[in-house]
C-alpha cells in the first residue's frame, strides 16, 4: 500500500476516534441507559420474580462481611475464630447467648387506617459484646409485614437500613443484618426495630410466644423471654391509638363499673332455680315439693329397648339391669311421641320423661335411641345426690316432672381446627363428652390446613412422617415452617397427628354419644401442608401420580394468611387422585364403627391470583370456556363431587366456596340438590354478606348457620387488650351474645357496626334483604373454634366455655321470644330469659363443667361503690367472689348478704374464682374516690 495512502487512512481513524472520544459521554449515558432498561425488564419478568419469590431459608449462603477476615485474627469476646476447629461452634455460642441474654420488648405503637404501627427492641443484657455474623432472629405477626411493599424477595429495610425483614412463609418473619450492619452489639446496646402491618393490633394476645435466633450450620434456640404463655415481653395498651383499631371506632374495654351495669340485668339471687335443664326442654311440667329417691339398692334400669342407653344410665348411677319391676324402676321404650303440631322439630331425636313419685317409676319414651340418649342427659341434668333415710344410704332425687322435648335442629355442631396448633386425642375426648352433656350432635373435624396435616393416611406416609410437624428445617425435608407461636423444635403445639387407631377411637367414643364425626380436608386453598408432602414424595418416586402442582404455575398470589404456595391445582389430575386415596382412607377408617356419609370439603379462602399462569389451567379454561378463578373453582368441586361421589354421601363447603364475583351462589345442578351443605359463616353486613345463609338457603343449598359474630369462639369474650382472640369479625363475642342469636329471623340480628356504631338499615341491606323462601333448607348452627391463638388444651376450654352452653341452648331450643315481632316486647322476654339462663349456668352448670374437668373462663367481676360499700356482681350468679384492699397481698371473700362499709381509699382489687377454688379469673380494678 503506497505510504501517502496509509497515511490517509489513519488520519481518517484517528478523526474518527477523536469524534468518538468527544461523544464518549453520550455514548455511555446511551449505553447504561440500555443496560438499565434490560435489567428492569428481567427483574420485572416472571422467570426473576418467580425465582427470586422464595423464601429465604436460615442455610442460605451469604457474602461474608470484612469483619469475618478480621475475626480470622483476632480473638473477641473470648472467642478465637483462627483457633476454633469447627466454625459452626463458634456461631453456635453466639446464638446460644444471644437466646440467653438478648431481653425482647414488643410494643403497638398506634393503629390507623387499617395499619398497625409495631415496635420490637433488642436489647444486650449480658456481660459480652455480640460480633458480627449472619444471625437471623424469628418473629411472628398474623398481619402483613410490609404490606405496602410486599412480596419484597431481598429484604424489606428497617430504619436504618442495616437491618432487613423478610417474609419466611405464612405468619413467621426474620430479621437479619446487612453487610452494612455495625461490627458488634455492645453488652448494653438495643437495637430498635420499627415496622409497619396490614390489619389492628389491639391485644396483647394477637403476639405470639417463642421467638428464636439461628444461623447458617446452627441450632436454633429460643429467644428466653420470649418463652411461655404470659407474654410478659409484650407492653401494654394503655393509649387510645393502641386500643382502638381505627380512628372512629368506638369500642373500648369494660371498666368494673361498665361490667357492673352489664351484669346487673341478672339478679344476684342464692336459690338455685327449680327443674334446670340446658338447653331448655321443649315442654316441662314440674312440682317442688314431690320427689323420687333413687337407691342403688333398690332400683333397678329396665332397657329392653335402648340396651346402650340404659346401661349409661345404670353406670352412672350404680344400678343394676333388670326387666321384671313394675316400681322403683327407671324404664326405656321406644314409642310414639305426642309433640304438638309443629313442622320445625326435627322428631327423630324426641323424647320424653314422666317421673312419678306415687307410682315410684321413671319412664323414657324415645322414638330413636338419640332420644333416649338425650333423655338421659335431662335426668342426668336433673338428678341430685343426696342421703336416704338411713346416713349410709346414698342416692340420687329426681323431682316430679313431665318433659316433653325434641331439638328445633338437626345439625348441632362443634367444629375444632386441629391444623393451626394441635389439639390432642384427650381434650378431644372431653370436647366430645361435654357435647353430649348439652346435645351437640355433629363434630366437625378440620384435620387439616396450612399449618399442619393430622391425620395418618396409609397410603401417604409423607403427611404424617412431614407435614404433621412444624420446626426450623432448611431442607424442607422433616418439617413445615414455624407458626403462630410453634417455635423452632417438635416438640410444641405445631407438631402432632392422630394414627388410625387414635382417630377410631375417637370415632367410638364419638358414636357411643350420638355424635357424627365430619371429617375435613381444606381444598383446594388452606392446602400447603398436603402441597409441601406431596412434593417431598415426588421427588423421592420421581412419580407425578398424586403431584398437586403444575410445575409450571407461575402465578402470583397471597392467602388471607400470608402464603403464597396454598392452592392445589383443579386442573391437575393428580389432584383429584390424590383426594380419591384420601376418601378412601377414611371410608376404610369409618366403615365398621360409623360409615362415612358426610365429606366437608372446605374451599374457603382460595387467594385470587391462585393458578391465573398455569399452563393446564389455560388450557383447560379454554377447553371448558371457563374465564375466571370463580369458574375453576366451581368446576373442581363439580368434578370432584362427581369423582368422589358415593351413594347416599353429602358433601359439606364453606359458604364462600360457591359464590361468584357478585357474592351469588352459584346455580346447584339437579344431581347435588339435598346433598350438599354449604356453612356461612361470613356474615358482616358491611362486607355486603349478611344476608349469604339466605341467599344460599334459597338456591338450594343446605345450609349450616355458622355467623362469625356470634359462633366464632376464637373471638375475645371482651373488647380487651387482657383477652385472648382474633377480632377481625367482632371485637368481642361473650354468652350473652351467643344466647342471643335469631336463627328464624336474621334480619333481627342488627347487632352493631363493626366499629361499635348504630346500624342502619341501609348498612343492613348493603348486600340485599331477600326473605327466606325455602326454610326447610336452614339445617342447623355450629360453633367454630379455630386455633391461631389457642395452643394449649387450658386455653381450647377457656374459648370455648361457658359461652358454649349459650350456643346449645339455642342449637335445640327455640325461645317464645325469638318469634315476637314487636321488638319492645321481643327484647323484654328475651331479657327475661337470659335471666333465667345465667341462673341455670352459675348456680349448677359450672360445677358441672368442674366436675368434667373443664378450665372453663372466669369471667371477671363487676364492680362499684355506693356510699362506701363496695358491691361486686358476676355474669353468672353464684359465682365465688374475693378482693383485696392491698394490691392483692391479701384476699377476702365477698358475700353479698352483708354489706361492710369500708373507709379504704383508693383502689380495690376484684376476682372472681371456681367454686373448688383452685382457679382465678383476671384481675379488675375499682376506685373509690
Amino acid at each position: 500500500m503506497p505510504a501517502t495512502q496509509a497515511n490517509s487512512k489513519m488520519r481518517l481513524t484517528r478523526i474518527a476516534l477523536m469524534r468518538w472520544l468527544r461523544h464518549r459521554k453520550i455514548t455511555v449515558c446511551i449505553c447504561a441507559v440500555l443496560a438499565f432498561v434490560l435489567i428492569h425488564w428481567y427483574m420485572q419478568s416472571d422467570s426473576y420474580l418467580i425465582e427470586e419469590f422464595t423464601f429465604p431459608l436460615p442455610g442460605a449462603t451469604t457474602k461474608k462481611p470484612w469483619s469475618d477476615f478480621f475475626f480470622g485474627f483476632c480473638d473477641f469476646a473470648g472467642i478465637s475464630k483462627s483457633t476454633t476447629s469447627s466454625p459452626d461452634k463458634q456461631l453456635q455460642k453466639y446464638v446460644n447467648y444471644m437466646a440467653e441474654k438478648i431481653i425482647v420488648n414488643f410494643t403497638v405503637i398506634r393503629n390507623i387506617d387499617s395499619i398497625s404501627v409495631k415496635k420490637f427492641t433488642l436489647y444486650n443484657s449480658g456481660n459480652e459484646d455480640i460480633p458480627f455474623f449472619k444471625w437471623k432472629l424469628y418473629f411472628y405477626d398474623v398481619g402483613f409485614v410490609g404490606f405496602n411493599s410486599f412480596p419484597y424477595p431481598r429484604g424489606l429495610p428497617v430504619d436504618n437500613s442495616e437491618l432487613l425483614i423478610f417474609h419466611e412463609a405464612g405468619n413467621l418473619y426474620s430479621l437479619q443484618p446487612t453487610d452494612q450492619f455495625v461490627p458488634f452489639i455492645h453488652r448494653g446496646d438495643t437495637l430498635e426495630v420499627v415496622y409497619d402491618t396490614y390489619g389492628p393490633h389491639v391485644s396483647k394476645y394477637y403476639s405470639f410466644p417463642n421467638w428464636f435466633v439461628s444461623c447458617e450450620g446452627c441450632v436454633p434456640r429460643v429467644l428466653k423471654c420470649t418463652v411461655g404463655e404470659g407474654l410478659e415481653f409484650v407492653g401494654n395498651f394503655s393509649k387510645r391509638e393502641q386500643l382502638k383499631r381505627s380512628q372512629d371506632d368506638l369500642m373500648k374495654p369494660f371498666t368494673a363499673q361498665d361490667r357492673f351495669k352489664r351484669n346487673s340485668a341478672v339478679r344476684n339471687t342464692r336459690k338455685a332455680p327449680i327443674h334446670s335443664v340446658i338447653p331448655t326442654p321443649l315442654k316441662m311440667d314440674g312440682w317442688e315439693e314431690d320427689s323420687v329417691f333413687v337407691s342403688p339398692s333398690d332400683w333397678v334400669v329396665n332397657a329392653q329397648n335402648f340396651k346402650q342407653e340404659g346401661k349409661l344410665l345404670a353406670e352412672t348411677l350404680q344400678l343394676s339391669m333388670g326387666n321384671s319391676r313394675k316400681n322403683n324402676v327407671i324404664s326405656f321404650r321406644q314409642g310414639h311421641v305426642n309433640f304438638t303440631k309443629n313442622s320445625n322439630l326435627h322428631r327423630q331425636e324426641g323424647y320424653e320423661i314422666s317421673i312419678d313419685p306415687k307410682a315410684g317409676t321413671i319412664e323414657v319414651i324415645a322414638i330413636e335411641a338419640a332420644g333416649a340418649f338425650y333423655a338421659v342427659q335431662t335426668l342426668l341434668s336433673l338428678m341430685k345426690k343426696e342421703h336416704g333415710k338411713s346416713r349410709n344410704s346414698v342416692g340420687y332425687s329426681f323431682p316430679k316432672t313431665k318433659i316433653m322435648d325434641a331439638p328445633r335442629f338437626e345439625y348441632r355442631g362443634l367444629m375444632v381446627d386441629v391444623s393451626r396448633n394441635f389439639v390432642d386425642k384427650k381434650t378431644i375426648l372431653k370436647l366430645l363428652d361435654v357435647m353430649a352433656m348439652y346435645k351437640v350432635n355433629k363434630f366437625h373435624f378440620h384435620l387439616s390446613d396450612d399449618d399442619g396435616w393430622r391425620l395418618e393416611i396409609s397410603d401417604f406416609p409423607e403427611l404424617t412422617q412431614f407435614a404433621s410437624n412444624r420446626c426450623l428445617d432448611p431442607t424442607e425435608e422433616v418439617c413445615l415452617p414455624p407458626s403462630l407461636g410453634s417455635g423452632p423444635f417438635l416438640n410444641l403445639s405445631g407438631t402432632g397427628f392422630y394414627t388410625a387407631t387414635d382417630y377410631k377411637e375417637i370415632l367410638s367414643y364419638a358414636k357411643s354419644r350420638h355424635i357424627q364425626v365430619i371429617p375435613e380436608i381444606d381444598v383446594p386453598g388452606h392446602a400447603r401442608s398436603a402441597i409441601k408432602a406431596m412434593e417431598l414424595r415426588y421427588k423421592r418416586t420421581k412419580n407425578p401420580k398424586y403431584r398437586l402442582i403444575d410445575p409450571d404455575d407461575r402465578s402470583q398470589y397471597k392467602s388471607a394468611q400470608g402464603h403464597t404456595d396454598n392452592a392445589v391445582n383443579p386442573c391437575l389430575d393428580g389432584t383429584y387422585e390424590f383426594l380419591k386415596v384420601i376418601l378412601r382412607n377414611l371410608y376404610d377408617l369409618h366403615k365398621d364403627i360409623q360409615p362415612l356419609t358426610f365429606y366437608m370439603l372446605g374451599g374457603d379462602e382460595v387467594a385470587g391470583g391462585a393458578w391465573e399462569k398455569s399452563p393446564l389451567c389455560m388450557n383447560l379454561k379454554q377447553k371448558h370456556s371457563l374465564h375466571t378463578y370463580h369458574d375453576l373453582k366451581r368446576y373442581f368441586f363439580r368434578r370432584l363431587m362427581h369423582e368422589m361421589e358415593k351413594e347416599g354421601m353429602s358433601f359439606g363447603l364453606w359458604g364462600d366456596a360457591v359464590l361468584d364475583k357478585e357474592l351469588n351462589p352459584n346455580p346447584l345442578e339437579e344431581e347435588f340438590k339435598g346433598k350438599v351443605y354449604t356453612y356461612s359463616w361470613s356474615n358482616i353486613w358491611e362486607w355486603r354478606r349478611g344476608s349469604l345463609a339466605y341467599k344460599l338457603a334459597n338456591a338450594g343449598y343446605k345450609v349450616v348457620m355458622s355467623p362469625a359474630t356470634y359462633f366464632y369462639f376464637d373471638h375475645p369474650y371482651e373488647p380487651d387488650p387482657q383477652e385472648r382472640g382474633l377480632y377481625w369479625a367482632t371485637r368481642y363475642l361473650d354468652s350473652h351474645t351467643a344466647f342471643s342469636y335469631q336463627p328464624d329471623h336474621l334480619y333481627w340480628n342488627r347487632g352493631t357496626l363493626v366499629n361499635g356504631g348504630e346500624m342502619t338499615d341501609t348498612v343492613l341491606c348493603s348486600g340485599g334483604c331477600p326473605p327466606l323462601t325455602e326454610p326447610k333448607n336452614i339445617r342447623g348452627l355450629q360453633v367454630d373454634l379455630w386455633t391461631e391463638t389457642i395452643r394449649t388444651p387450658e386455653q381450647v376450654d377457656y374459648m370455648l366455655f361457658p359461652r358454649f352452653l349459650a350456643f346449645a341452648e339455642r342449637a335445640w331450643h327455640k325461645a317464645p321470644w325469638e318469634s315476637m315481632k314487636d321488638a319492645v316486647k321481643r327484647n323484654k322476654k328475651h331479657q327475661s330469659d337470659w335471666e333465667k339462663f345465667a341462673q341455670k349456668v352459675g348456680h349448677k352448670e359450672l360445677r358441672r363443667l368442674e366436675e368434667k374437668g373443664v378450665m372453663y373462663r372466669l369471667d371477671p367481676p363487676g364492680a362499684r361503690f355506693s356510699a362506701s360499700i363496695l358491691e361486686i356482681n358476676t355474669i353468672f350468679p353464684c359465682l365465688p367472689v374475693e378482693y383485696s384492699l392491698n394490691n392483692g397481698a391479701s384476699w377476702e371473700k365477698y358475700n353479698p348478704e352483708i354489706t361492710t362499709k369500708l373507709s379504704h381509699r383508693g383502689s380495690v382489687w376484684v376476682r372472681s374464682t371456681s367454686f373448688d377454688g383452685q382457679r382465678k379469673s383476671r384481675i379488675v380494678c375499682v376506685e373509690e374516690s
